[in-house]
């Protein structure tokens, strides 16, 4: 398992150096590769600007680390973390 994550990290840490590149590039604006890989929120603000900008790779990578992220909650595992709401007695009728 730790090696699976080790991957996924090598790769997001690639993929976000390439962002950061693009982004110097493109719009003159400099990301921080490190703490994008460590947080999520701020990894999805720099995939918002990423997407503002006109470039089909800059938008291909933002698809690519909203895939490997592992701090990005995935479709499959959201069910893990929503839990069902109890059906209120009073939902339908009044006391």
């Amino acid at each position: 398992m730790e090696d699976i994550m080790s991957g996924e990290m090598e790769i997001l840490f690639s993929l976000a150096g390439r962002m950061h590149v693009l982004l110097r590039r493109e719009i003159n604006r400099i990301i921080d590769v490190e703490w994008m890989c460590a947080n999520a929120a701020y990894a999805k603000e720099v995939i918002k600007l990423a997407r503002t900008v006109d470039s089909d790779e800059l938008h291909k990578l933002a698809d690519r680390v909203e895939q490997v992220h592992p701090k990005f909650l995935r479709a499959e595992h959201l069910a893990d973390y929503i839990t069902p709401m109890a059906e209120s007695k009073y939902m339908t009728t009044l006391r």
